[in-house]
């Protein structure tokens, strides 16, 4: 890599970059140091935090807000496809367990979940953030959904529940979206 040195004339603002391998002198009109970083404009990532910020509350639905479940493979190198099948199955049962046994898909009052998947970089862990959407009558029973989901969960699998400001539980799941991954389902 060759060194270039910066020669400004500061009498008549300009820049001159001349390179020490050959004798060549360029003016230059700016100078645009590319360390610098830009900052980017992911319009999905905000989509997402605005739409999940002051949700409405719909047909008897609440969305907890204060709360962020998080289930994780402890399997490394675990398919992303078929962590998608389990939680979507995760999802069924609970349904079924607590809203209605056979049509809970047409029920209005079902548990819906708008998850966020991810894959860990050090230990190459799959895992979810979901943000949850109850009925009015299953709004203090969370600890109870999350029982139900233990009890339903494929082997090595994990599941935990944090309680967290709203804002942080927006803001923590969508850390990794951007226009180029599909780490966004709703089951």
């Amino acid at each position: 890599m060759s060194r270039i040195k910066i020669k400004i004339d500061r009498t008549q603002k300009r820049f001159r970059l001349k390179s020490p391998v050959k004798n060549i002198d360029i003016p230059v009109k700016k100078i645009v140091c590319r360390t610098t970083r830009i900052p980017s404009v992911n319009r999905l990532r905000d989509l997402y935090r605005k739409s999940f910020e002051n949700p409405k509350n719909i047909d008897d639905q609440i969305y907890i807000k204060d709360h962020l479940l998080h289930i994780s493979s402890n399997q490394t190198r675990y398919d992303l496809d078929d962590f998608k099948k389990d939680i979507r199955l995760i999802n069924k049962r609970l349904n079924q367990k607590l809203i209605h046994r056979r049509k809970y898909k047409k029920s209005p009052n079902r548990i819906v979940f708008f998850i966020f998947y991810e894959q860990s970089q050090d230990k190459e862990l799959t895992h979810c953030h979901i943000l949850l959407r109850v009925p009015k009558f299953l709004k203090n029973k969370i600890k109870k959904l999350v029982r139900i989901i233990e009890k339903h969960l494929p082997p090595l699998f994990s599941v935990r529940l944090t309680k967290r400001t709203q804002q942080i539980s927006v803001k923590y799941p969508t850390k990794r979206t951007h226009e180029l991954n599909d780490n966004f389902d709703v089951y």
